[in-house]
Formats: C-alpha cells, sequence, structure tokens
C-alpha cells in the first residue's frame, strides 16, 4: 500500500468554497499541536470535495510543522496502520512482527506512532475509512485514548451512503470524547461562482452560477465535469451562455448521470435505477421496483428533475433517452434481468397495456410462464401492426424454446401466426401449418384452418389453404353428423366461408370451391358465421355475373350487422366492393370506411390497406381522381410504414389507374411494372390480376402503344373466361378494346368484342353496365342508329355514379352531333363534358373537348360548373336534408342508411366544397329529377 508525505491532490490554493471547513479542520489540528490527542471525521457523498479538503489540511499541516502520513482505505490490500507508520524493527518496539491478536496488533501500532511522535506534531490522514480494514481502525481508536495527551491529529474522510468493512469501527470511533464529525454540505453558490470563474474566466452572471449549482446540487465533482464540458463548447458565463447553457448541458448529461447518481443517497439511485427500466416516472410503479418509500420516490423524482433527467411527455414524465441507456449499461447483467422480469410481472398485475409488458419480456431469456403468453396475446390484439409484432416474434419464439407441452406448443405457434401475419405472412403459414399438426381434434383443426385460410387469401399458398379447408370440412361432416348444435353449426359454417373466401381470389382454386358451394343453403345472416357465409356467397355471385340486384341484397345482407371480431374486417371488404360494382357506390363507401375507422388497433393494415385501395377504386369510378389518389398514397404509405410482408398489389393498380385518368401514364406504367416485377403471385390473383391487365392496357394507349394495349386487354379476357368469371364490370377491357379496334378500322372484331359482352353486361343490368354496353355498341355502330345509342349511352350513364364514363360518353355524343351538323347540340354536351371532366380531374379529356368546343364555334373562357357537380349523388341528397334542418338521425331514417354513412357523406361534402357546417351549405343543392327524400 503506497504512502506519500507528498499528497497527490488538489493543492490549497486550488480549493474553492471550502474555508469555513477548512479553518473547521486547522482549529482541530491547533488543539492537537498543543498536546491533546484529536481526531476530525469528515463526511459527505461521492464528489462532495473530502479528498480536496484533506489534501488542503495536509499542506497546511506540512507548513505548521506537523509529520503527515496519507493513505486511502482498500487503496492496496494489506492492513493500513502498517501503511501509515511502515514496518517496525522488532528491537526498536520489543514487539513481535504484526499477530492475529488485536491487542497485540494495538501495542505494535502505538509504539510505531510514539516513534514518529519523538519527531514532533504528527497527523494522521486517512481517506476513504469506509473502505479500511476494522483492525487498522480499531488500532487508531487505541492510540486515540493511550496518546491522549500528545499532539497527535487523526483526520478522516468517510463517503456516505457506500458501506464498507470500517463502517461500524467508524461509528464507535466517533463516539469517543476526542474525535469530532465535520459534515460537508453542498457548496454555496457563491463558491459555484468562484470555481466557474476560475475554470470559464470572468466575470460570471449571478443567474448562471445560480443555474450551475441547481444542476450540480452544489457537488463540487459533477460542477467541474459540467464546467468542462462548457468550456469544450465555449460557453461564457453571462447572460447568452445563460440561453445556451440548457443546449450543451442536455448534450453532456448522459455522460454526468454516474457521477451524479453516485452523490446522491441511496434511496435517488433506486429509483433512477427503477426509473431506467421502466422509462416512465409513475411513483407507485417505481416505489414497488426499487423498494424505497413513496416519501423517498418522491423526493427522488425532484432531485432527478432538478437535474433534467426526467423530461415531459406525452402521457407523462419520463426519462430522457440516453440518460437511461447510460444507466442500464452500468448495472450488471444479473440485476438488469431481475429488474426487468420483476417490472413485467409488476406492469402486468397493475394492468398496465400490454405493450408496455411486452417492453420488458423482450429483455428475458426465458418466457415460460402461462401470464407471459397471455400478455403476448393480448398485445397481438391491442396493436396487430409492426409496432408490437417485432417484440411479440422475439418472446414467443424464445417461449418456443422453453419445455412446453403439444397443446402449449400449438398455442404459441398460433400466437406467432398472429403476429407475424401484418409484417411476414410466410412465417405466418408456417406455424399455422405447425399448429394444425398439434391439433387434438376436429374442432380444434377447425378453428385453426379458419386462421390458416384467411391468412393464405391472396398468396401463393391460397389453394393448398383451400383443400385444407376442405379436408377438415370433410372431417367436420363426418365427425359430428348432421345433428349439429348451435356451436357445432357455428364452427361448420365459418369453416365453409373461410373456404369460399380463400377459394375466389385464386385462378386456381375457385372452380372447385364453387362446385361444393352449389351444395349449401344460403344461411339466412342470423349469426357472424352465416353473415360472413353470405359475405363469401355474394362475392362468388358477383363473379358469376348474376343479377346485380340480387347479389347487392345478398352483400347488404351480410354487413348489416357491424361484428367486432378483427377477421369481421375481410368480410366487409368483400361485399363493399360487391355493391361498388353494383352502382351502390355510397354503400360501398361506407363499408370501407367502417374498415378504416377505429384505427389500427381494431383493423390491422392487412385488412385496412385493401379497404383504402378499395376506397380508391370506387371514388375513381365516381369521378373523383383526386380523391382517389389521395386514398391509393394513403394505402402505400400504410403498408410501408406497417412492414406489410411483400407488394399490395391493389393498391398500386388504384394508383396506377387514377394516376393514368389524371393524364400520368408515364408514372402510371412506373408503378404496375414495378408490381409485375415484385409479386410473383399476382397472376393468381383473380381480382388484383384482372384490374392489373385492366388499367396496364390504359396507360399503354395514353402512350400511343395501341396494338400492346390491344393485347393486353385480350389477356385479361381470355383470364376471365378461363377462370369463369362472367361480370362484366370486374374489369371492363372489352370497352376500351372495342374502341381501340373501331379506331384503327378494324370493325369487324371490335363487333365481335361487342357482341361476346352483350349478354353479361344484359344479366348485371346495373345503369353503368347498361351505359358501357351502349358506349360500346355505338363505336361499331355508324350514322343515326350511332347517335341514338350515344345519346341512350348518355341516358343510362347519367343515372348511374359513374362520372368518368359519363363524360367519355357524352363527349362522344358531342363529337358525333358536330359531324352531323348539329353543332348546337355538340356545343352544349362539350360544354357538359368540360365542365364534369374538371371537376372530376379529368382534365385530358376536358382538354380535348375544349379544343373540340372552339372547332364547334363555341367559347368557354371560364369554368362555368358549380362546385355542386362534383358531389356524389348520395352526398347531395344527404347535403339536401341538412341544409333543410334534418338532424344526422333524421337523415339516416329518411335515406335508409346509417348515422356513420350520413357523417361520412357530410365530410365529404364539406370537404368539396369547402365550408365548414351545415349553415354554410349553399342552395341549389335539389335539382330535378333528384329526390331527396328516398332511394
Amino acid at each position: 500500500m503506497a504512502v506519500s508525505t507528498e499528497a497527490r491532490h488538489e493543492s490549497f490554493q486550488d480549493l474553492v468554497g471550502r474555508s469555513a471547513e477548512l479553518n473547521s479542520v486547522l482549529r482541530q489540528a491547533g488543539r492537537a499541536g498543543a498536546g491533546a490527542a484529536q481526531a476530525l471525521l469528515v463526511r459527505g457523498p461521492a464528489g462532495i470535495g473530502r479528498s480536496s479538503l484533506l489534501a488542503a489540511a495536509a499542506t497546511r499541516l506540512r507548513g505548521d510543522g506537523f509529520t503527515v502520513r496519507t493513505v486511502r482505505g482498500g487503496s492496496a490490500p494489506g492492513r493500513v496502520v502498517d501503511a501509515l507508520t511502515g514496518p517496525a524493527e522488532p528491537a526498536a518496539t520489543g514487539l513481535s512482527a504484526p499477530s492475529p491478536d488485536l491487542y497485540a496488533n494495538c501495542l505494535r501500532f502505538y509504539g510505531q506512532v510514539r516513534r514518529l511522535l519523538a519527531d514532533g506534531p504528527l497527523a494522521i490522514v486517512l481517506d476513504d475509512a469506509q473502505w479500511c480494514d476494522e483492525t487498522s481502525l480499531r488500532c487508531l481508536g487505541f492510540v486515540l485514548r493511550r496518546a491522549a495527551a500528545q499532539p497527535l491529529l487523526v483526520l478522516l474522510a468517510q463517503r456516505t451512503e457506500s458501506d464498507g468493512p470500517g463502517t461500524a469501527a467508524l461509528a464507535e470511533l466517533l463516539a469517543q470524547d476526542r474525535c469530532t464529525l465535520l459534515e460537508l454540505g453542498p457548496m454555496s453558490e457563491s463558491g459555484t461562482g468562484r470555481m466557474t470563474g476560475r475554470v470559464l474566466g470572468g466575470p460570471v452572471d449571478p443567474l448562471f452560477a445560480r443555474r450551475c449549482a441547481e444542476i450540480c446540487g452544489g457537488n463540487p465533482q459533477l460542477l467541474g465535469r459540467l464546467l468542462a464540458g462548457l468550456r469544450t463548447a465555449g460557453i461564457r458565463p453571462d447572460r447568452g451562455g445563460l440561453r445556451r447553457l440548457r443546449t450543451v448541458y442536455r448534450g453532456i448529461l448522459a455522460s454526468l448521470i454516474p457521477d451524479f447518481l453516485a452523490v446522491q443517497p441511496r434511496p435517488v439511485q433506486q429509483v433512477a435505477t427503477a426509473l431506467a427500466v421502466l422509462g416512465r416516472a409513475e411513483p407507485d410503479l417505481l416505489g414497488a421496483l426499487s423498494g424505497a418509500p413513496a416519501r423517498h420516490v418522491e423526493t427522488a423524482l425532484g432531485v432527478l428533475r432538478r437535474f433534467e433527467a426526467v423530461a415531459p411527455a406525452g402521457r407523462g414524465p419520463v426519462m430522457r433517452e440516453p440518460l437511461r441507456r447510460t444507466v442500464l449499461a452500468g448495472l450488471p447483467a444479473g440485476t438488469l434481468h431481475d429488474l426487468r422480469a420483476r417490472a413485467a410481472r409488476l406492469l402486468n398485475d397493475a394492468g398496465r397495456p400490454a405493450a408496455e409488458v411486452v417492453g420488458q419480456l423482450v429483455f428475458l431469456d426465458r418466457i415460460d410462464e402461462p401470464w407471459m403468453l397471455a400478455v403476448l396475446r393480448d398485445a397481438i390484439a391491442e396493436s396487430p401492426g409492426r409496432a408490437a409484432t417485432k417484440d411479440v416474434v422475439a418472446c414467443l419464439r424464445r417461449a418456443l424454446a422453453a419445455q412446453l407441452t403439444v397443446a402449449e406448443r400449438k398455442d404459441v405457434h398460433r400466437e406467432l401466426a398472429r403476429a407475424c401475419a401484418p409484417t411476414a405472412p410466410a412465417s405466418a403459414l408456417r406455424h399455422l401449418h405447425q399448429a394444425l399438426a398439434a391439433a387434438p381434434d376436429a374442432r380444434e383443426k377447425a378453428a385453426i384452418a379458419v386462421d390458416y385460410g384467411l391468412s393464405a387469401a391472396g398468396t401463393s399458398q391460397a389453394a393448398h389453404a383451400a383443400r385444407t379447408l376442405g379436408d377438415v370440412l370433410d372431417a367436420l361432416d363426418s365427425r359430428l353428423g348432421t345433428d349439429l348444435g348451435p356451436a357445432d353449426r357455428e364452427l361448420r359454417t365459418t369453416v365453409a366461408s373461410a373456404l369460399l373466401f380463400t377459394a375466389l381470389n385464386d385462378t386456381t382454386a375457385m372452380s372447385a370451391a364453387r362446385e361444393r358451394a352449389l351444395t349449401w343453403a344460403l344461411p339466412h345472416g342470423d349469426s357472424p358465421a352465416e353473415r360472413q357465409l353470405l359475405a363469401a356467397t355474394s362475392v362468388m355471385a358477383c363473379l358469376e355475373g348474376r343479377p346485380a340486384g340480387e347479389v347487392a341484397a345478398l352483400a347488404r345482407r351480410a354487413i348489416r350487422v357491424e361484428d367486432a371480431a378483427p377477421a369481421a374486417g375481410w368480410w366487409v371488404l368483400g361485399p363493399s366492393t360487391v355493391l361498388g360494382l353494383a352502382d351502390a357506390v355510397d354503400d360501398a363507401l361506407a363499408g370501407m370506411e367502417r374498415l378504416c375507422a377505429g384505427g389500427l388497433a381494431r383493423h390491422g393494415a392487412r385488412v385496412r390497406v385493401p379497404a383504402l385501395a378499395g376506397r380508391s377504386v370506387a371514388l375513381h369510378d365516381a369521378g373523383d381522381i383526386a380523391g382517389a389518389l389521395r386514398q391509393a398514397q394513403a394505402a402505400l404509405v400504410l403498408a410501408e410504414r406497417d412492414g406489410q410482408g411483400g407488394p399490395v398489389p391493389m393498391a398500386h393498380i388504384a394508383l396506377g389507374s387514377a394516376l393514368v385518368s389524371a393524364g400520368r401514364s408515364a408514372e402510371a406504367c412506373v408503378v404496375l411494372d414495378r408490381l409485375v416485377r415484385t409479386d410473383v403471385a399476382l397472376e393468381r390473383r383473380l381480382f388484383e390480376w384482372h384490374h392489373y391487365l385492366y388499367a396496364r392496357g390504359r396507360a399503354l394507349r395514353e402512350q400511343g402503344d395501341l396494338e400492346g394495349a390491344l393485347a393486353v386487354w385480350r389477356r385479361c379476357g381470355r383470364s376471365l373466361e378461363a377462370a369463369g368469371v362472367a361480370n362484366p364490370l370486374l374489369a371492363p377491357w372489352w370497352l376500351p378494346a372495342a374502341t381501340t379496334l373501331a379506331r384503327l378500322g378494324r370493325a369487324a372484331e371490335a363487333a365481335e368484342v361487342v357482341e361476346q359482352a352483350q349478354p353479361g353486361i344484359r344479366r348485371w343490368g346495373t345503369s353503368r353496365a347498361l351505359g358501357l354496353g351502349l358506349l360500346a355498341a355505338a363505336c361499331v355502330a355508324e350514322g343515326r342508329t350511332r347517335l341514338r345509342l350515344l345519346g341512350d349511352s348518355v341516358d343510362a350513364l347519367t343515372a348511374s355514379p359513374a362520372r368518368l364514363e359519363l363524360c367519355k360518353a357524352e363527349f362522344q355524343l358531342g363529337r358525333e352531333l358536330l359531324r352531323h351538323g348539329d353543332t348546337d347540340g355538340a356545343r352544349r354536351h362539350l360544354r357538359r363534358v368540360i365542365e364534369r371532366a374538371t371537376h372530376c380531374g379529368y382534365h385530358l379529356l376536358a382538354g380535348i373537348a375544349r379544343r373540340l368546343l372552339v372547332t364547334a364555334g363555341g367559347r368557354m373562357p371560364q369554368l362555368a360548373a358549380s362546385p355542386l357537380d362534383s358531389l356524389t349523388g348520395g352526398e347531395r341528397r344527404v347535403a339536401a336534408l341538412a341544409r333543410d334542418g334534418a338532424s344526422n338521425k333524421k337523415i339516416a331514417e329518411t335515406l335508409f342508411i346509417t348515422t356513420r354513412t350520413v357523417e361520412m357523406h357530410l365530410t365529404n361534402v364539406y370537404r368539396k366544397l369547402g365550408v365548414r357546417g351545415r349553415t354554410e351549405l349553399p342552395g341549389g343543392l335539389r335539382t330535378a329529377g333528384l329526390q331527396a327524400t328516398g332511394r
């Protein structure tokens, strides 16, 4: 143990703010030098200046003629007394070498001290005495009593809140009447100012010094670290520096926090550690995790706030992240693991959100308690997106490593599938396959198979999932028979609906599923499972091209009740799509709005992204190109933000289609090409594949590649026929194909395309279908027949929500009237085309119509259309009633729609018209032929 008479500490002239304390030490030394042995214990927290005070005192004592021996407790192995006096010859003291006997050691040390006292006053300086060995401290106490009339000063320093082997002996030493206690308190503001001036240069603004004192709590060591950082940053101690202090200080908080906590009382250290683990400053939880009483928790939080370790946040104060990381990094691994485990249990017992509990579980080595799996299940339900997925998946995979029963392992695989589904569908399917293999009976296999089918829908595994669901359905029929109870009947219906839904969007699986479904009785829709089967049946009927009224009735029965189950989103999306094709655009938008409402906690991104894409398609068909672009872009942003695994085809297709109508065909080709490159399963997706081909052909035609467009559209028609799809509006390729063929002079081919489409058009029977059929027929007709067909097409489309197709048909009519010499009629229709196309955002057609209008001798110096023309029929009816003073409930009852649909329509009306409420709605909402009092 090294001893030096030249103390390696700050000298007296470097000691700032401790002159009163130094004078106390020197007064005690004066009494000792007069021949009365004295002891002085200097006590205080780390960094408070104990060592500096002892060093300054030692310097003064040497100048006053004292022999000074200094040592630091615990600095090296061995006994402190041996290092203080040095080895002595036995002959000089008459004592033997060091002995295990305490009394013998005391006598030996006393003899050595007497030898040193023979040369004059002696000062023994012992720093960090709490780490000193007990034998040495008891020897010091013995010498103080024996040398009571000798010039001896024993100067000790003890660090508070830090127990060591010498703590108990120090308490005994302090009990002697010759020992005095000197408690070191925080440095004063004046001392802080002097130290600040010495480091940063003066003059020092008093407010600057006060702020530094508040930050460091009067601790010289912390103050020195802070001032060093400020000096490096070039901060001056003036008012300008005060403004910069906060920013710079936060930058060095992380480096200060270990020293800051080291000088704090134990409760502050405990609470800071608990806060670092939990992250949020909640007194009850901090007290439970740290073990500190409530009053100490509040005091500790106050200290941490003054240090600015705690920052305000939306849901309550939190620990600043850099400080939190620093505190956690300083904890032993075992201690941190135990704290994490306790924190997870505390949060769970307190009923905190599952995501917070998972935030602790993810750091544990083992997930092997039943409550942990329940928490992970809740976390998936609370936040079915990327935010929860990563940690939950990590925990569940760790759970698989534990010793589990077959049933428990099956449950873990199911939860892993639910967690992986939003971002990694392929992993979800693998886990469900393993869960299916572990399921013990037909009922449990059925429940897992439903999840398997819904997860596989739209993927390359859809056909396999449909076969699996078919096998499960057969096993249920074999196992349960025909006399089913309500629960078994509901289960069987759920499996049947999942089978149909899984197969409907797969070109290779739909035919077999349709054949099986022909043998099922149509349910009434009284239970969730029956409504799911109705939903899937409505989609199948739509694909078969049954009459639109019949199909729409099925779809409305399927979604007339809002089911709360998360999977219900799929059963709303399908019927909503059907309603859009059946000209019930308002109902379609309302259904998709249900899927987009309530946030990701209700319907995950895997449901919401297709819903947004479906809204884009519906808005596009209704003539709102800007709205369609916004919805498609929102779908892609959500898909990217939520980390969905693989491409999101319908969102790309909706965006590409809207871009074509907006006159941005080159951008549309980029979007569509990116999709076909990344989605290897696109050709198997029935809806997406044919929508893609239809949109791709439109983009090619707009770029002038007519033959390429025709090839794509013909491929679309062949594929639809091969898949057994008879609905002419699913992807109406036949209309642009016929018009393009007619433009190329290939009238016979165009007529053949039109003739093949007509039976399906008449069977579907909506105004839009009939109008488009008449428009297609007109392109292969001649003379007055063509003019009549175009007029009939405009009339039919006027009764439909298809604003874009109406613009195209009316443009054709205007051009044909001009060819027949009816310039007045041509100008009238062309003006209407310009107005409608402009409000739809169909600027390409508006420009062509404007040029043709000039050719016809007409003028249109400014847009004469009203913003009301941008409203859909449903929006206009709702707005008319709202302007008349009807409440939302009354409007819903009058129009036979839901209150939610009324709210959605009014929101769209306010946005389109630029008004803030119903009191600002303009007149003119009622037009001839438009009844606002019923459907």
